[in-house]
């Protein structure tokens, strides 16, 4: 192992640079059609510097997914749960849906978007990756749902589970319409229609 101070700023450099790119690739053509020498010259490192941190695509995905999770826990999550009420927590929740859209931060739900469309269907350790990311996304919105039904904002026959699954859904759906068809998808406003239809419509009479 080398003792040169400089070496490991520059080995974290690179291995970064790898998953900006695969991150990057992934959520424009999906992992199955991004090839390895797509992130070699996305990167602009060689194939001895990709396995060099890397052992395979596949391990590279893994990795990208959970930098995926640590992004949804820190950036989205747990900045939900930091908000007192339950209004103010879906509105953060749009906000922050909004600005990764827009790419203003990491493009993480058009990426899990992406992934979660390919993968679902195979059964594989990748596929159950996935699907636990969308197990902790449901399980934030339901803890919303259950409090708005707790303050009285909510109607208490709300099914909250069935509709965090929805609003998953929406979200993950319009997340992929707007990428399809960028100039005629105004994401900012269905998103912001998404969070006048939760509070309206589930609003308790």
């Amino acid at each position: 192992m080398t003792s040169d101070p400089t070496f490991e700023p520059l080995v974290s450099e690179t291995r970064e640079r790898i998953l900006r790119a695969a991150m990057e690739l992934f959520r424009k053509h999906g992992f199955n059609n991004t090839s390895i020498a797509q992130i070699l010259q996305h990167a602009k490192i060689t194939k001895g510097g990709f396995y060099f941190h890397f052992k395979s695509k596949e391990e590279l995905g893994f990795i990208v997914l959970e930098r995926t999770r640590d992004f949804w826990m820190e950036n989205v999550i747990d900045v939900i749960a930091q908000e007192a009420g339950v209004r103010r927590r879906i509105s953060r929740m749009v906000e922050i849906m909004t600005e990764m859209y827009r790419g203003d931060i990491f493009h993480g739900c058009a990426l899990l978007a992406v992934l979660t469309a390919e993968m679902m269907e195979h059964p594989t350790e990748f596929a159950d990756r996935i699907r636990s990311i969308i197990a902790e996304w449901q399980k934030s919105i339901i803890d919303i749902l259950e409090q708005g039904k707790t303050e009285g904002i909510f109607r208490k026959d709300m099914d909250s589970s069935a509709l965090a699954l929805i609003l998953i859904g929406c979200c993950q759906g319009t997340t992929m319409m707007g990428h399809l068809d960028p100039e005629n998808v105004n994401y900012d406003l269905l998103l912001h229609d998404l969070e006048k239809w939760i509070l309206e419509g589930c609003a308790r009479r």
